[in-house]
Order: C-alpha cells, then structure tokens, then sequence
C-alpha cells in the first residue's frame, strides 16, 4: 500500500482542520466559562448583599415575634 503525495497532503490538510476546531472549541468554550464565571460572581454578590441586609431583619422580627406571642400568652392566661 503506497501512499501518494496526495493523500499525505490530503492527511495533513485534515489533521490541520482538526486542529483549528480543536482550538477554536476550546476558544469559545473560554468564552463561555469567562462570562458564566463573571453571572456567577455577580450572582453571589447579590446573595451575600440580600443576606447581608435580610438576617439582621429577620433576628428583628423573630425577637419581635417571641415578644408579641410572650405577651399574648401570659395576657390570656388565667391568673
């Protein structure tokens, strides 16, 4: 089996072609991870921004909670 000039030129012409959509998959897909990473981030910053204000209101209306129940409770509780 003897390979001609063409078909080695043929072989490298694809092999070349692999190469490109090897690197041009890997391109894109940098993209992709940079701007999922960069959603991602701000996402985080806004969960930590929401926590950041809505655990201190929800200790307030938890203490506020206990006191009205406390009060309730021992106003009709009979004495």
């Amino acid at each position: 089996m003897e390979r001609t000039l063409r078909d080695i030129l043929e072989w490298v012409v694809l092999g070349l072609l692999v190469v490109v959509g090897v690197l041009l998959i890997l391109w894109v897909g940098g993209w992709v991870f940079t701007f999922l990473g960069r959603v991602l981030l701000a996402l985080s910053g806004l969960i930590w921004t929401l926590l950041t204000y809505a655990i201190p209101i929800l200790i307030l209306a938890a203490i506020g909670y206990g006191v009205v129940y406390f009060l309730q409770k021992r106003s009709s509780s009979p004495s």
